[in-house]
């Protein structure tokens, strides 16, 4: 016999910058991909997101485009708006979409680990992601939501 006890549903919020709306369709994917797996999801332009949204969050994924070799102004705001938040012990992801190189998912994962949260390996697609791509989007997003689950669910057998 197997037992499951969890608390609250687990979530993920996803917190995404975008200039040509290739960040924000990885970001509807990786959405895709972890409700897919039963969990509760937040999807939110950072243009709108706020401190608060990540209060009941158990993961975390945070996404910019590369712009000018760094991420967008208003991601780097919102993160730095997350110093005094308690997000150790949350699981996390960087990703986004790129010409040329990395910074900006760089600058994520370093941000976000440095306020505690466990990060996974960065997600990053050059350019317009076409269906492989959003695939693979896919796949994270129900990887970050079997890893929160995972957490919450305690087995006896």
């Amino acid at each position: 016999m197997i037992i499951i006890i969890c608390g609250s549903m687990p979530k993920l919020v996803i917190i995404y910058g975008t200039g040509s709306h290739n960040t924000e369709r990885m970001a509807q994917a990786i959405e895709e991909g972890a409700r897919a797996e039963g969990i509760e999801t937040m999807l939110k332009n950072v243009n709108y997101a706020n401190r608060n949204d990540l209060n009941d969050a158990d993961a975390i994924a945070i996404g910019s485009p590369n712009y000018n070799h760094v991420m967008m102004p208003t991601v780097q705001k919102f993160l730095n708006s997350l110093a005094d938040v308690e997000l150790a012990g949350k699981v996390g992801l960087a990703f986004g979409s790129y010409g040329w190189s990395l910074e900006a998912t760089e600058g994520i994962n370093n941000k976000l680990a440095s306020y505690g949260v466990e990060m996974i390996k960065d997600l990053n697609i050059k350019r317009m992601p076409g269906d492989e791509e959003l695939e693979l989007c896919r796949r994270v997003g129900s990887l970050l939501a079997c890893k929160i689950k995972n957490k919450e669910a305690i087995c006896v057998a």
